[in-house]
């Protein structure tokens, strides 16, 4: 084969290879775009179920950033805390609420989420803070698929760019395809439906598990921990006051064994927020209710009629001072 030859068919190669190339990178974005398992190309305004949970990060700032205008008030943290629907926020404090709550949501989330609703000039009247002792952990942005924050909350170049990239990637095409396989064969049972238009979520499953009255080891308080948790407190009430609104502080009911595994760790950090928080809405810890898996949906998650039972009744609303003589009491019990 002679000298021309040689170049044709390289030629061709070459054509050939980056034809495939040009093939496979349309169906890559095709799949990624069109299956959009996260949900991160194709906001919704209303109710949809899921058997894979999208991510809410995404789906819930875009609802916002278009009518956060019509809401006086928010409730903001972590999975946990759409155990509080918006329904009943509502009509216990007269409202009209939005529930901003995200997967793995911490401090560091909730203040950067709130720093962008002031850009907007979308501060509601009324934040509802929920906390839960033994989750004080304040991790980095995280950078999963499922979790990866809002573009315009980080608002910084090269992030907006990584973000379109991470859904139209590799990782993504495995993830829908995944997805697709899924649907070829019997439709799966719906895990989750959700309603944008409010930021409410419904889990669909229910798990039972023991709930011991004493865990048998019980956490000893972080220091350090727990002061880096009370200033991201501390800064996000400034920053809620300085906008005009109002902070009110939910102790998430999780199961009473917990709950006192970390009773150490919730006294030293309410002992650290007393001088900025002077009230918290709680179920009282000799509430059958949390001893009763029934009430949860797992051990980290628990339902709407619990979430619901800590913000109806007037006398749950009580200082930090009680609720940590309240755990004090129930531990003491607990080491006789």
């Amino acid at each position: 084969m002679g000298l021309k030859g040689k170049q044709n068919k390289s030629t061709r190669f070459l054509r050939v290879f980056s034809l495939t190339v040009a093939c496979f990178a349309v169906l890559l974005i095709a799949v990624n775009y069109f299956t959009d398992r996260y949900y991160v190309f194709h906001p919704q305004e209303g109710v949809f179920e899921e058997f894979l949970e999208p991510n809410t990060r995404v789906l819930k700032a875009r609802y916002l950033e278009r009518h956060c205008s019509e809401f006086d008030a928010i409730i903001m943290g972590s999975s946990r805390d759409v155990g509080y629907l918006t329904a009943d926020i509502d009509s216990v404090f007269g409202v009209n609420s939005y529930n901003y709550a995200v997967a793995a949501g911490n401090l560091r989330g909730v203040l950067a989420r709130l720093e962008w609703l002031v850009s907007m000039n979308c501060v509601p009247g009324r934040i509802f803070l929920p906390i839960s002792p033994d989750r004080l952990r304040l991790p980095a942005r995280p950078d999963d698929l499922l979790r990866k924050e809002y573009p315009g909350i980080v608002d910084e170049n090269k992030y907006r760019r990584e973000f379109i990239m991470s859904y139209i990637g590799a990782d993504a095409f495995i993830s829908n395809v995944r997805k697709l396989i899924r649907l070829t064969g019997k439709e799966p049972d719906a895990k989750f439906r959700y309603d944008m238009s409010r930021g409410d979520a419904y889990y669909f499953w229910n798990r039972t598990f023991p709930i011991p009255e004493c865990d048998s080891e019980a956490n000893v308080a972080d220091l350090e921990t727990i002061e880096i948790f009370a200033a991201y407190l501390s800064r996000i009430r400034t920053l809620a006051v300085e906008n005009g609104a109002k902070i009110s502080l939910i102790l998430n009911p999780q199961p009473i064994g917990d709950q006192l595994a970390h009773a150490e760790v919730a006294g030293a950090l309410f002992q650290l927020m007393a001088g900025e928080f002077h009230h918290i809405y709680r179920l009282p810890l000799s509430d059958e209710r949390l001893r009763d898996s029934d009430f949860y949906h797992d051990r980290s998650h628990f339902r709407h009629e619990l979430g619901a039972a800590v913000i109806r009744t007037p006398e749950n609303k009580v200082s930090l001072n009680q609720l940590t003589e309240e755990l004090d009491q129930a531990t003491r019990v607990c080491h006789q």
